[in-house]
């Protein structure tokens, strides 16, 4: 068996040249390049897939092997998953050889065998570099070009392995930051595998809402930190890779809150001296860049089916015309697809995986005597006072003041989402509910900014009647405001 640890990286083709250039400056013991074909296996059933498992044969160097990986770990764009190989004689795979496995107690190895069908397969050519690195340390890199191919579906492969043979995994860290200095790449936490497998399955992924961190189970206060992150990451990286597959401003939006999730996150639990996030800075430049989203979701919804909501506005033609030049001011898919293989970007992903890998922190006294239950306690009644003590809280709240707090009030319920599973399911959604309806409530106000951004260039007359017009709507909501905010501040706190 082996334990791979593995950091992979996306690249565009250009990126195979840089990549050459760079590997001179190091200690190389052998290249070599060759042409590597595998097929993956499973039922139709996906039995293997339910057991956490995935099986393909690969033939290169006039031998076929079969491979069995398992469950494993995946942290950012490292990936830890331990692997089974075995010679095979055909392209046919022989589970009776995987010998060193536990298999489910109820497993039919010769039955399943037998329903084995080919899902997809990947063919492409692979040039690797075995590096000499410091402290007694092999990585081989690896430039992988191909095709996956799924019945009549084909995708490109083009990415950047880096597997740790042996020695110290901080090296390894080292190289990935050096090579992330290449523009054009991107951190993956999807591997070949699984891009192969969504591919079989003909379907997109969908996009997913921030859920609470399940802390109650975890063994120790360290891991509920480490789930905070790893939720928060994980759930932008996910929506990163939806949204490069397709552009949709609501997918940008969820990579928008795994970042804010994750500085929220290490606020928490710095400010408590309990974690040091060293990267922080470069998160809150990152959370910078998607500033723009919620001017951009208005506008979405203004400009959609050719201004429906301003239908009866006068003017509503050049009135739409105006809302477009906002939308068009505003960043563009190719801009964030730059940010998102920038090396200031790659760089940042991999700073926050080798920090939750190496988990230097959950060696300090004070994490390892953590008390997750009473700290999750005082977080929240903190986040409440501040809630408290906010305009939110004022008797009368216009609709200035509501959008300003909308920031503030979007990172209590991230309090929530971070520790407040570890409280009663219902009195938490009962809770939450008012202060989620006041959000969406404060998005239904946004919708109508970028009307007023227009008023200056507009003639006093159409100005009044839009004035009237985003008025009377502004009033509904304010009247709906008031009575959420109301209860929501009448409400018995659930920790």
């Amino acid at each position: 068996m082996n334990n791979e640890i593995e950091i992979k990286l996306l690249a565009a083709p250009h990126c195979a040249s840089a990549l050459f250039e760079q590997l001179c400056h190091y200690s190389v013991l052998q290249t070599e390049i060759k042409p590597l074909t595998s097929i993956y296996f499973d039922t139709s059933d996906r039995q293997l897939m339910r057991w956490g498992m995935g099986l393909r044969i690969r033939s290169g160097d006039g031998a076929d092997v079969q491979t069995l990986k398992t469950d494993g770990v995946v942290v950012g764009g490292l990936h830890q998953r331990p692997e089974y190989n075995s010679l095979v004689p055909t392209k046919q795979p022989q589970l009776a050889l995987f010998n060193q496995i536990e298999w489910p107690q109820d497993a039919d190895l010769a039955q399943i065998e037998q329903q084995l069908v080919p899902l997809f397969s990947t063919v492409f050519d692979r040039q690797t570099w075995l590096l000499d690195l410091a402290n007694d340390t092999l990585v081989e890199v690896a430039f992988d070009q191909g095709w996956l191919i799924a019945n009549t579906e084909r995708e490109a492969i083009c990415e950047i392995e880096l597997e740790l043979v042996k020695g110290d995994v901080t090296q390894l860290f080292e190289l990935a930051s050096d090579i992330a200095e290449i523009d054009g790449l991107r951190l993956a936490n999807i591997s070949k595998a699984k891009r192969g497998y969504r591919l079989a399955a003909g379907h997109r992924e969908a996009l997913k809402h921030l859920l609470p961190v399940k802390l109650s189970d975890a063994p120790h206060g360290a891991e509920c930190l480490t789930r905070i992150f790893s939720t928060a990451l994980g759930h932008w990286q996910y929506h990163e890779q939806l949204f490069l597959d397709n552009p949709q401003l609501e997918a940008l939006e969820q990579v928008s809150m795994g970042v804010q999730m994750l500085v929220q996150a290490c606020k928490m639990f710095s400010e408590l001296d309990l974690v040091a996030c060293p990267w922080l800075s470069e998160l809150r430049w990152l959370r910078q860049q998607f500033s723009w989203l919620n001017q951009a979701h208005s506008l979405s919804r203004l400009t959609a089916e050719r201004g429906v909501l301003i239908k009866k506005l006068p003017q509503q033609r050049s009135l739409l015309k105006s809302l477009q030049q906002q939308q068009n001011a505003l960043p563009q898919v190719e801009q964030i697809h730059q940010l998102m293989h920038s090396p200031r970007y790659c760089r940042l992903m991999l700073k926050i995986t080798r920090w939750l890998y190496l988990a230097e922190w959950q060696n300090s006294p004070t994490v390892q005597a953590l008390d997750i239950r009473q700290v999750a306690q005082q977080l929240l009644a903190t986040s409440w006072t501040h809630l408290r003590n906010s305009d939110l809280a004022l008797p009368e709240v216009d609709a200035d003041v509501y959008i300003k707090q909308a920031t503030k009030l979007r990172r209590n319920l991230l309090v929530g989402i971070c520790v407040g599973e570890l409280f009663d399911e219902s009195s938490r959604q009962e809770f939450r509910l008012p202060w989620m309806d006041i959000l969406s409530g404060i998005e239904e106000l946004s919708l109508y900014k970028p009307l007023r951004a227009l008023f200056d260039d507009l003639e006093p007359e159409l100005q009044q009647t839009i004035e009237k017009w985003v008025s009377r709507k502004e009033q509904s909501l304010l009247d709906a405001l008031t009575f959420s905010r109301q209860q929501a501040l009448q409400q018995t706190v659930y920790w």
